[in-house]
């Protein structure tokens, strides 16, 4: 049977000029950074800024979320907005893969300087988004020489999702408002969700028997949940569902998570009676933001903040990026869930490679790439998710050929281009 053809652009245009660095602007990179550009991500210009109306604004939304390494989520979001509205980053093709680092460093519990290392897809509200996230932390944290790391989340859904969670949340506390000390019956009044998360002995009794978030989803966000764990699933990263987490309640929708390592402790262990064992190294959240700051436009996203150590003058290990030599292209939906173990799969085989995976048509998933002038284009398509495998084909002579995915690093370093 012949193999199935994909119809190719013959002209792309010019890219245009997004406010992110480009592919080959980068030479000696922090690992982490190499790690992000392999997965579509592109680092701005330079580390994000907070500035004092940032941080007001956060504010006014009611929050001062606080991560437990000190990293200010709400604020960097809103400066990441004030930095994508300012370059019109709107008018580049959607959704936008970022990452950043926070000026200035902090101390983690142990006293170690941490690096807040940023990531977000902003103007795409798809699952994929989600696996992408999450995988590209996962491979960065691997790379740092976390093992044993495991992935706590939970969906509280859309804005209706939330307000049906938070009624039924509120009108069962206050049945038990008895068995509250006087700090939680505050907390019940200003955020009823921190309730969840309480470490008092009574708390703790009473959250075991709470209304769940995700028993309150509305039909498009539970099959949203289902997907991202469709993707973990096929990932192959352990998780748990964890209803104590509902991320910011001034900026968060769907999913939320974090990020473990444990010591030498499976997931159900992870907290012992006798308090925390396991270190958390990355968080993240879906967010709409835009008109909660009086904007117009409304803007979906989803970022993580990942706290790498560093010694206060050492960076991490430096590495050289080198010029992609191939272009991953992906069509349907059984190949976008098979698209992140490709792409993983050469990325430990150390072969260069350029994909935009978060996009789903074939023009936007080229988009960025002329320039770089790749010879080789490895589409993955629905027949060839089905057979697990990918067709490799010449971009100048159009000669193609059908690999097997577990043969594809081997093929590849045989072309001896990689």
């Amino acid at each position: 049977m012949p193999p199935q053809k994909h119809k190719m652009p013959t002209s792309i245009g010019k890219p245009r000029k997004s406010g992110v660095k480009n592919y080959l602007e980068f030479r000696n990179v922090d690992r982490c950074v190499e790690t992000a550009l392999y997965y579509g991500f592109s680092p701005l210009p330079a580390p994000l800024t907070l500035t004092r109306d940032d941080r007001e604004k956060a504010r006014s939304l009611g929050e001062e979320h606080e991560s437990a390494t000190g990293a200010t989520g709400i604020a960097e979001k809103i400066a990441l907005f004030r930095y994508y509205t300012d370059k019109k980053l709107y008018d580049s093709p959607q959704p936008l893969l970022l990452c950043s680092e926070l000026t200035g460093t902090g101390l983690s519990k142990k006293g170690h300087a941490v690096k807040h290392f940023f990531l977000d897809i902003m103007g795409g509200s798809k699952s994929i988004e989600e696996a992408i996230l999450i995988k590209t932390v996962w491979a960065i944290l691997s790379e740092e020489g976390h093992s044993n790391m495991t992935l706590g989340l939970n969906s509280i859904g859309d804005r209706d999702s939330q307000t049906r969670f938070t009624r039924e949340l509120v009108s069962y506390y206050r049945k038990r408002i008895a068995l509250l000390t006087p700090s939680c019956r505050t907390t019940l009044k200003v955020n009823p969700l921190e309730l969840l998360g309480c470490p008092h002995e009574k708390c703790l009794a009473l959250a075991l028997e709470a209304p769940k978030s995700i028993g309150f989803l509305s039909e498009g966000s539970r099959t949203h949940f289902k997907e991202v764990l469709e993707y973990l699933e096929e990932l192959e990263i352990p998780y748990s569902i964890e209803h104590a987490l509902t991320g910011s309640r001034a900026l968060s929708t769907e999913t939320v998570w974090n990020m473990y390592t444990q010591e030498g402790l499976p997931a159900k262990m992870a907290q012992a009676e006798a308090g925390e064992t396991r270190e958390l190294l990355a968080e993240g959240f879906r967010y709409t933001i835009g008109r909660r700051l009086g904007q117009k436009r409304d803007v979906p996203g989803t970022g993580a903040v990942i706290f790498l150590r560093r010694d206060k003058d050492k960076n991490g290990t430096r590495v050289r990026i080198k010029k992609p030599n191939f272009l991953f292209l992906q069509l349907g939906c059984e190949a976008k869930i098979k698209s992140l173990q490709v792409i993983e799969l050469l990325r430990v085989a150390g072969i260069p490679l350029y994909q935009t995976v978060a996009r789903d048509k074939l023009m936007a998933q080229l988009t960025g790439s002329e320039h770089l002038k790749i010879p080789y284009t490895i589409i993955m398509g629905q027949k060839e998710a089905l057979e697990n495998a990918v067709i490799v084909r010449h971009n100048v002579t159009r000669a193609q050929e059908i690999v097997k995915i577990s043969d594809l690093p081997s093929y590849l370093k045989k072309l001896k281009l990689a």
